[in-house]
């Protein structure tokens, strides 16, 4: 699989309409320097094959660049696990409630505040 920056090529045509095809899509090229959704996507790929092919995960990470942000891409995955990980403990006998709220306002606060890029490599910070 490769991946060249500064090309995305889902298939879209510029006016937005997909494109007929006679064949299923074999390859996706993302553009993580201006497409947020396509970062993230590398970021979670780089983590999820880490166990398995930690040469390909640090490629990507250093592809990707510096690793900024300091958190995540991924914010809406770290909720969701955080979630299920949630549901499965209020099911054990020593679950406290109030810490896992606590916990869970001061992850969402954390990934609010994680900067995100934009246009031109620049960073910039959710509002709160």
């Amino acid at each position: 699989m490769l991946f060249r920056s500064g090309t995305i090529r889902i298939p879209f045509e510029p006016n937005g309409k997909a494109r007929e095809r006679m064949r299923p899509m074999q390859r996706v090229e993302l553009d993580p320097e201006h497409d947020r959704h396509a970062r993230a996507a590398l970021e979670a790929y780089a983590d999820a094959s880490a166990v398995d092919m930690p040469w390909l995960a640090e490629w990507m990470r250093e592809a990707l660049g510096s690793p900024q942000p300091d958190l995540t891409r991924c914010a809406a995955t770290v909720e969701r696990v955080f979630d299920l990980a949630h549901a499965w403990a209020a099911d054990q006998p020593d679950y406290a409630r109030a810490a896992w709220e606590h916990v869970r306002g001061r992850l969402h606060e954390a990934l609010q505040h994680a900067p995100r890029a934009i246009a031109g490599g620049a960073l910039e910070t959710d509002p709160a």
